[in-house]
């Protein structure tokens, strides 16, 4: 992917996170020399080269299904990679390993990955994670006044900072003319604190992440609707790399989104190992893995989307969580085409699998 000249930082934090970038790590001493090229015909390299690499995990968590999949099922092995699932303790850490070449993927977030790059750092998007994924939660008696957009005026709203949810309806609520300097937005510490300033009446109503809907509603409170009624497909966790690592790694990407795609495969084919494999992982029961990857308001979504992130950006421009006057140079941050890559490998190999060509009709519509 062609580097660009990032943006003046405003932080010297950012600075020194940027001129480190360059330091990824590198292949196992098995991968090419930088002297060799990938063909164009060949975007996942020498068959014969293992290479590893490094992602963001973060505890047992399966908001990165996929990947947790992928890894638990050995598809990593099967396409040539060493995938160290890494701790993280918060998605700046993660970006902040990125930037410093300690970590090649992180699958999580979108909102650190928009403010990091709004303030110069090398960072692309090469992939997806979730779509969708938010949930509006209030209690019975206030159901019916909050499936009503217009009814958040004058109301006091809990949300969490690093979550897609509530930045989506901030926009839906302008459009649709409220008056948003009477609308309160109160950042809490998690999810279950939105749901017990709600439950106090601390606040009208809040917004939860994919899945803690079900908690929120075993705890006494309703989902008047989900986010994604008003916002269809929009972006939620990305996958996000470096330029150094695509770079110096891209056919590993390539296997990785492979890998990640034959997750998917698995999803759709065979519910139940899918299931019973992440629940092991997790600890969590096989009902509750069920609904967050079948049931909910959590949808899978390996495709990077390209025009949705470019929209994120603008939709944090306006929302005063970037800098009004930065410019939106999202569309050159995120990299399609290593997906592309990938999802015509799996159609090579899988010609007559429906969601594998379905994907590739979206392609266009999400990316060019």
């Amino acid at each position: 992917m062609k580097r660009l000249v990032s943006l003046a930082l405003s932080m010297a934090l950012i600075l020194s996170l940027a001129a480190c970038a360059s330091t990824a790590p590198q292949p196992s001493q098995s991968a090419p020399q930088e002297s060799q090229t990938v063909s164009d015909e060949s975007p996942m390299g020498d068959l014969s080269v293992t290479y590893d690499l490094s992602v963001g995990q973060m505890g047992t968590g399966i908001k990165a299904a996929m990947v947790v999949l992928a890894h638990e099922m050995g598809y990593y092995e099967e396409e040539g990679l060493n995938v160290e699932l890494t701790q993280i303790s918060n998605l700046n850490d993660g970006l902040t390993a990125i930037t410093l070449g300690k970590l090649d993927v992180l699958p999580f977030g979108v909102i650190p990955t928009c403010t990091f790059i709004a303030q110069g750092a090398d960072l692309a998007v090469i992939g997806g994670t979730i779509a969708e994924g938010s949930a509006c939660v209030a209690l019975p008696e206030r159901e019916e006044e909050f499936q009503d957009i217009q009814n958040f005026g004058g109301k006091t709203v809990a949300c969490v900072r690093a979550e897609t949810g509530h930045m989506m309806m901030k926009d839906q609520m302008r459009q649709a003319g409220v008056d948003m300097s009477t609308v309160t937005f109160v950042e809490l510490d998690g999810f279950q604190s939105v749901v017990e300033a709600v439950l106090k009446g601390t606040a009208d109503v809040g917004f939860v992440n994919s899945g803690f809907e079900q908690n929120a509603v075993t705890q006494g409170l309703v989902v008047p609707f989900f986010v994604g009624e008003y916002t269809p497909d929009n972006v939620c966790c990305r996958q996000t790399t470096s330029g150094a690592v695509i770079e110096e790694k891209r056919p590993a990407l390539v296997r990785f989104e492979v890998a990640n795609l034959r997750a998917m495969k698995l999803m759709y084919d065979d519910p139940e190992t899918t299931i019973a494999t992440l629940a092991a992982f997790s600890g969590q029961s096989e009902d509750y893995v069920k609904y967050c990857i079948y049931d909910g308001c959590m949808k899978i979504s390996m495709d990077p989307a390209k025009n949705r992130v470019v929209e994120f950006f603008d939709v944090m421009k306006a929302n005063g969580d970037i800098d009004a006057d930065v410019e939106n140079t999202m569309a050159d941050h995120v990299d399609s085409t290593i997906y592309l890559d990938a999802l015509n490998v799996v159609l090579e190999r899988y010609p007559d699998d429906v969601h594998f060509q379905e994907m590739l009709e979206e392609y266009d519509a999400n990316n060019l």
